[in-house]
């Protein structure tokens, strides 16, 4: 018996119908497809500490460039099933969390409630170049991403006390021919307390990071001493002189020498005063590290400009996870002498920026969990965030990095942060990818839960495409043969009928 075309339409709407109540049922029980369309109602009341905020784009990219800015993002656990509750970190200057209004403002707007996925733990921050050119960019913008985090209050890592600093070198044998040279004065041979004197002396400045001023100072003043009995008298001059530069308070005691050495040293005293002071200039790579002269701290790399008295004195740079740079340096009358210092890292923190550069890879940088170099740093420094800036030249040639940033207890992500270092440039600075990180440590930026729920891994799943598909395939077929024995009058799936 043969079946009338409208007996087909029907059929085919019936299967069309079916299909689309399939996928819809699909959709609308997803995870993912809630949450993109509908607020998820709870019969509990949510704590206050996860509440939602709003989340802002980064600011536009250089006007000189003219590419447009990437909207840094927050992503959360991909497992979207697990929260810490913690602490936030406190800073002075820490954004405010924006907490729910109970009732529409003045102005009549409804009110928005915002809050933060509060945090806290230290962070470990590394700059890296992904080629060598850029180096000395990588090492200059690390230094501006820390202090600009220090200054608003993130606990940074102490790789201080991550990586100790070695041992202080033992001055023992300055100390036992100090001690030989002064059983040789006593015992009146001036000839060879003279040669110990000057070999303690010299033992003393080969270590100016363990030199003990007052030591040095005291082996120059019975230096002179000896030399005067020997009748050195300019010999003896020049000791005295040095004895109160390493230590201008140094003055010889009346009851141990004589008026020719309380004379001789008075006028080395009068001589150095007189003299025009010098200047130093201290430069280390990496810059921020710490100057002393003579114990005392000046400052920090770069270091320019500070008066010191013409003569010797023992300069130290130091920096936490970096081998100690110490030189006795002659400082110039009425001139400017310069220290450049290039400051190793321990063993440990090599290894640690090492696998930085390794975890700045661009296909590490795609990685929807955190690489496992990032997770050893984090394990390394007992550090919970780990921020990783890598360095390199845009298609413009102009300087750039590319910031990441880990919660590595929440596998929270903040991603998308372009760091523009091209001279001039005026937007996407370094201070704006700091004040994002700060962010997103605080719990400001809050993570969006990742894609990774049970809807997507559906859509994974083989078998259900070819459902999906097989269904389409009968859909299509019965309107192919509902069409084609319409002789030619388009059949309009939607509303059944015939023709749009």
């Amino acid at each position: 018996m043969r079946r009338s075309p409208g007996s087909a339409s029907i059929r085919a709407v019936t299967t069309f119908r079916r299909t689309s109540l399939l996928l819809a049922f699909m959709l609308a029980t997803s995870p993912a497809y809630g949450q993109s369309t509908r607020k998820k109602k709870s019969s509990k009341k949510p704590p206050a500490t996860t509440q939602p905020v709003k989340t802002t784009k980064a600011p536009a990219a250089d006007d000189a460039d003219g590419d447009e800015s990437v909207e840094p993002q927050a992503f959360g656990s991909p497992n979207g099933d697990e929260e810490t509750a913690v602490t936030p970190l406190v800073s002075p200057d820490a954004p405010t969390v924006a907490k729910p209004a109970a009732a529409p403002g003045a102005s009549g707007e409804p009110a928005v409630a915002s809050a933060a996925v509060t945090a806290s733990g230290p962070v470990a921050l590394f700059a890296v170049a992904r080629t060598s050119a850029e180096e000395d960019a990588a090492v200059k913008l690390e230094d501006e991403l820390l202090s600009r985090l220090k200054a608003s209050g993130v606990a940074l890592v102490d790789l201080g006390a991550a990586f100790p600093p070695s041992p202080p070198v033992s001055l023992t044998r300055a100390d036992t021919l100090f001690e030989q040279g002064r059983t040789d004065y006593d015992n009146l041979d001036p000839e060879s307390a003279e040669a110990k004197f000057l070999a303690a002396a010299e033992a003393y400045t080969k270590h100016p990071a363990e030199l003990s001023p007052e030591r040095l100072a005291k082996a120059y003043l019975f230096l002179g001493a000896s030399r005067m009995l020997n009748g050195d008298s300019t010999g003896a001059l020049d000791a005295f002189k040095r004895a109160v530069v390493a230590e201008p308070s140094t003055s010889p005691d009346a009851a141990l020498f004589g008026q020719d050495v309380l004379k001789t040293f008075d006028q080395a005293r009068a001589d150095v005063k007189a003299r025009p002071a010098g200047t130093l200039v201290v430069e280390s790579k990496p810059a921020g590290a710490s100057v002393l002269v003579r114990g005392q701290e000046l400052g920090v790399t770069p270091l320019k400009g500070v008066e010191m008295p013409a003569g010797q004195h023992p300069v130290v740079v130091s920096l936490p996870g970096y081998s100690a740079f110490s030189q006795y340096t002659e400082v110039a009358s009425a001139k400017s002498t310069e220290v450049k210092a290039t400051l190793e890292p321990t063993p440990g923190l090599s290894a640690v920026r090492d696998a930085a550069v390794h975890a700045s890879t661009e296909q590490a940088f795609e990685r929807d969990t955190p690489p496992p170099e990032a997770r050893a740093i984090g394990e390394r420094l007992n550090a919970r965030y780990v921020v990783l800036a890598a360095v390199a030249r845009g298609d413009k040639g102009h300087l750039q990095a590319e910031l990441q940033a880990w919660d590595l207890r929440s596998n929270a992500r903040l991603r998308g942060v372009e760091i523009a270092l091209a001279p001039g440039a005026k937007k996407n600075g370094p201070d704006a990818a700091a004040d994002q990180v700060r962010a997103f440590v605080n719990g400001v930026a809050a993570p969006r839960v990742a894609e990774s729920n049970s809807f997507s891994t559906l859509i994974k799943r083989p078998w259900f495409w070819a459902v999906v598909g097989g269904a389409a395939a009968v859909t299509a077929g019965a309107v192919y043969v509902a069409t084609s024995q319409d002789k030619g009058r388009p059949f309009n799936p939607v509303s059944g009928g015939v023709g749009f």
